[in-house]
């Protein structure tokens, strides 16, 4: 964490095999691996409404005194013969236990009086909550005896002694620790008291100097030191854990923000040649900056045109449409960047069906106006194909056929690969539109002065850089990315810091709206509906979109063409399109849908990005529950992009009261991206947003930080973030030394 580790292994403070086990499955080696492994929660005895977050199932720790005990025989034909129950409360709530086993053990211990810590599962018995069979440990014997059952035992074993055991659980609150195989929380627990005892105090890593940064705040509360917090974390006062917890937030928010903000002081080391934008002082029509020099001896430019009129002018003239308000907007925004000797790196948010397309080729034509090359990466060869196609449209239907569009993918023949390589490297073509491949080392450009990534949050870090990075470093290209994925505010502040962000918001003028209606697959009426309704839309001479959750299987894309084509589509001209066709049976299908002959295309999420068929009206997404929210708002997008209104079908065989139908419903209610983003976070736990669950070290980076909740925190980390890098850049690049690329590749992805 930020450069702090305490590499001492965890064997100084328990057993060899204790030790060996908690280096297992929990995989706390070290100090320092166990005082980074944060409670999952705190129990805290007589805490009010300690229970309202519970639901049967749940994991119930609590500490608290014993009202009642009694034995009573078991009426039932199973277990033990005598049962022993006994009813606690916590100070908020009453809960009934019942143990199984030897009650003459249990008689000796549980006494009205007792204050017992107990664990196990919560149920409902009779309308009341109840455990059954918990674990249980001795805290204050009142008039009976010190004793422990099940799994709590094990931290008498570890503590040395019963009293031992009840010091440690007389802490005002408990912490519990994830659950891991092969270990209990309770086990890291008793071992984390060692841990603590030979802790020390770590210096802070934040400097305190007068000079330095102003030392960071939270809601007007200065932070605590680093070295109270690693030790509140685990046993906090009896004020509780929050100030620990805030401080250690920001700790992981400020590892973020810095590996952000050393990336935009890199970013303005470097140099870019101006791409003028309308009206730029010293510009002449037709020609580039001084310093833009993309000649060749002989004066000639990739794209320049001899009769001084401009690519930009001639296309915005020729498009089929009036660019919207918000086009115009962002448009300038980034003409703006772009007109400037410091390298602009903008991140273009656009909902479903805004025009990013459009906005993207209006500002790649400004740069091939200044002699330069574009490239145009995208994350999907159909998704490359498709972008080579409608540029070269717009720019047909202008006329403009000196602007050369270049299609390169990894797919490609060897012969064709070379043909592009040399018009790339020749200058004869002006923009490269392409997949991963356009970023290998094989690929050199003549001049390249503009590179556009779409769908931004499919590339990592080092992926979106290697091309800006190629360049010499007073030659660098500006970088546009852009995404469709609404990203919270939070999100944006965390993952994408080094850019700077622009909104389009509406869409173009003419285009369709799309209603959304969820289908349940209980009522047979409205299923039959929904399939009446695709061929009422293609018998009007439009186009649909199926798309099935997986590939092989029941509810594949192969079961449901070949399903649909002989039950309730009979007659319509179907394919199917995935992602394991071979590139050119890719092709084949897009084309075919394009050009309208076939009527409707059965697919998976390989059309959920930037397929654009303005002759699509209607989607039948089936096991919708199956996609997160910005998913199926990502897939409804490939309808109604045409004139015509269209439909977005979410068809689901979950119960109308599961959190899934209300998902749903809830997509079905908006067609505002950004409102579903943040019901997508709010969905979420950290570990989803962040990468919890993938291995490896940039997975372990966050563990406390909430970006639903912690937009305060993650601001002021970015402020602070900003005045270190001023202040001392190699100490924020000593921060975050062990935060290697592969990291924050894995962190952006996220």
């Amino acid at each position: 964490m930020l450069g702090w580790d305490d590499p001492r292994p965890l064997s100084l403070v328990t057993t060899p095999d204790r030790a060996r086990s908690l280096a297992g499955r929990p995989g706390l080696k070290t100090m320092g691996d166990a005082l980074l492994n944060f409670p999952r929660r705190y129990v805290h005895a007589g805490s009010a409404g300690a229970m309202e977050s519970m639901v049967v199932g749940d994991r119930y720790t609590c500490i608290g005194d014993v009202l009642t005990v009694r034995e009573r025989d078991n009426t039932s034909m199973r277990g033990p013969r005598t049962l022993f129950t006994f009813t606690i409360t916590d100070g908020s709530v009453r809960i009934e236990a019942t143990l199984f086993g030897n009650p003459r053990m249990h008689r000796a211990v549980i006494t009205p009086g007792a204050r017992l810590m107990v664990s196990g599962t919560l149920g409902v018995f009779r309308d009341r909550w109840q455990l059954k069979n918990p674990s249980y440990l001795t805290v204050d014997p009142g008039t009976g005896e010190f004793g422990a059952f099940g799994p709590l035992k094990t931290l008498v074993d570890i503590a040395g002694s019963r009293e031992e055991a009840a010091r440690i659980l007389g802490t005002p609150w408990l912490p519990t620790y994830p659950r891991r195989t092969g270990t209990t929380s309770v086990e890291v627990l008793g071992v984390m008291d060692g841990v603590l005892a030979q802790m020390g105090r770590p210096s802070d890593m934040l400097p305190a100097h007068r000079d330095a940064p102003a030392w960071p705040e939270v809601g007007g509360t200065p932070l605590i030191g680093f070295a109270d917090a690693l030790h509140d974390i685990h046993r906090p006062p009896e004020a509780g854990p929050a100030a620990a917890t805030t401080r250690l937030k920001f700790n992981e928010a400020l590892g973020l923000q810095l590996v952000m903000a050393l990336r935009r002081a890199d970013a303005e080391s470097r140099t870019a040649r101006r791409i003028p934008a309308p009206g730029a002082a010293g510009e002449a029509p037709g020609t580039a900056a001084e310093n833009a020099p993309g000649e060749s001896a002989d004066g000639a430019r990739p794209g320049g045109r001899p009769d001084g009129t401009r690519h930009h002018d001639t296309v915005r003239a020729a498009l089929p449409f009036t660019l919207s308000p918000g086009q115009v907007d962002v448009l300038g925004r980034i003409e703006s960047a772009m007109d400037s000797d410091q390298p602009m790196s903008m991140l273009l948010q656009g909902d479903v069906g805004s025009g990013k397309t459009v906005v993207a080729l209006l500002a790649m034509l400004r740069a091939v106006d200044a002699g330069f090359q574009c490239a145009f990466l995208a994350p999907t060869e159909v998704l490359a194909a498709q972008h080579a196609r409608t540029l070269t449209r717009f720019l047909d239907d202008a006329g403009e056929t000196g602007v050369g569009v270049t299609l390169l993918t990894g797919s490609q023949s060897t012969a064709a690969r070379k043909a592009a390589l040399l018009d790339i490297v020749s200058g004869q073509t002006s923009i490269v539109v392409g997949t991963h491949a356009i970023i290998q080392d094989a690929v050199e450009f003549y001049d390249l002065g503009l590179v556009v990534v779409d769908e931004q949050h499919r590339f990592g870090v080092r992926q979106r850089d290697r091309l800006r990075e190629s360049a010499p470093v007073d030659r660098t290209p500006h970088v546009l990315v852009m995404t469709a994925t609404p990203i919270p505010r939070t999100v944006a502040m965390t993952m994408f810091g080094d850019l700077t962000s622009c909104t389009l918001e509406g869409r173009p003028h003419g285009t369709g709206r799309t209603s959304t209606s969820v289908v349940p697959a209980w009522k047979p009426t409205w299923v039959a509906r929904a399939f009446e309704r695709i061929r009422e839309e293609v018998g009007a001479g439009h186009r649909a979109f199926v798309v099935a959750p997986r590939i092989e299987g029941e509810g594949g894309v192969e079961d449901v063409a070949a399903t649909l084509s002989a039950g309730p589509l009979r007659g319509l001209r179907t394919a199917v399109l995935h992602g394991r066709m071979r590139p050119e049976e890719k092709d084949e299908a897009m084309a075919a849908m394009v050009s309208g002959d076939i009527d409707v295309l059965v697919a998976t999420t390989v059309v959920e990005v930037g397929v654009d068929i303005p002759e699509a009206t209607v989607m039948l997404v089936l096991d919708a529950e199956n996609f997160g929210v910005s998913q199926l708002h990502q897939l409804r997008g490939r309808v109604g992009r045409g004139s015509a209104d269209a439909v977005c079908l979410l068809h689901t065989e979950q119960p109308e009261d599961s959190p899934a139908f209300r998902r749903l419903l809830a997509v079905a209610g908006t067609t505002d991206g950004f409102e579903l983003a943040e019901l997508d976070l709010q969905a979420r736990t950290e570990g989803d947003v962040l990468g919890e669950e993938q291995s490896g070290a940039a997975a372990r980076r966050v563990r406390l930080l909430d970006l639903t909740t912690d937009e305060d925190i993650i601001r002021e980390a970015r402020r602070y973030a900003n005045d270190l890098v001023a202040y001392d850049e190699p100490l924020a690049r000593a921060l975050v030394a062990d935060i290697e690329t592969e990291d924050q590749e894995f962190i952006e992805r996220s």
